[in-house]
């Protein structure tokens, strides 16, 4: 009989320190919503698991856990910010030519020629003529948006002389920007006007 008491006493204090054990390892709160998790560990140390829907853990403090894998409903937790560039700034920063120029203005129906012996250099950049109709419209391509601006803080208010010098101009001509080209259109045909405003935006001297 004492013997059994014994045996008895021995399975007891095995269960108890069975249970304590288990206890020990998984001693944390964790309640469940609608499918989405809450878990703390017994330290304070937030979980690292994520909830189903890519939702972070909040720990027993109220603040979210930090996991890298936030992501698991397929989304990005990550918030897509805008680079701050405006559209002009975005297209001054285009690579933009003589070609792309010609181009352009065939593609919208108009008849486009070289213009030959009609270099002015007026500008520090390459210089390409042509003809619109009757006119001289010139092209400067420039290597760094700092020398264009510059090239464009030396054309007076009027438009008529560059750097204080007289440009000989017959009209006031229409000066435009797009991307690292200055484009110099000197005749006054309203189609052409139009056209280069609808291509580049109101001109550069009003």
């Amino acid at each position: 009989m004492k013997r059994k008491s014994i045996l008895v006493l021995i399975l007891a204090t095995i269960i108890i320190a069975s249970l304590s054990l288990v206890g020990c390892g998984r001693n944390y709160t964790r309640t469940k919503t609608n499918n989405n998790f809450t878990g703390n560990n017994a330290d304070g140390s937030p979980n690292v698991a994520n909830n189903p829907a890519g939702t972070p853990n909040t720990n027993a403090y109220g603040n979210a856990n930090t996991n890298a894998g936030n992501n698991i409903g397929g989304t990005n937790n990550n918030t897509t910010g805008t680079s701050g560039n405006t559209a002009q700034e975005i297209g001054n920063s285009l690579k933009y030519s003589a070609t792309n120029f010609r181009d352009d203005i065939v593609n919208a129906g108009y008849n486009l020629k070289e213009a030959a012996n009609s270099k002015k250099n007026y500008f520090t950049g390459n210089e390409t003529d042509y003809l619109a109709g009757k006119d001289i419209v010139r092209v400067y391509e420039y290597n760094s948006a700092k020398d264009l601006e510059g090239d464009i803080n030396r054309i007076s208010k009027n438009g008529l002389t560059i750097n204080g010098t007289d440009a000989n101009y017959t009209n006031k001509p229409y000066y435009y920007r797009k991307g690292n080209s200055l484009i110099v259109y000197e005749g006054k045909e309203p189609t052409y006007v139009n056209q280069f405003k609808t291509m580049y935006g109101n001109p550069l001297i009003p």
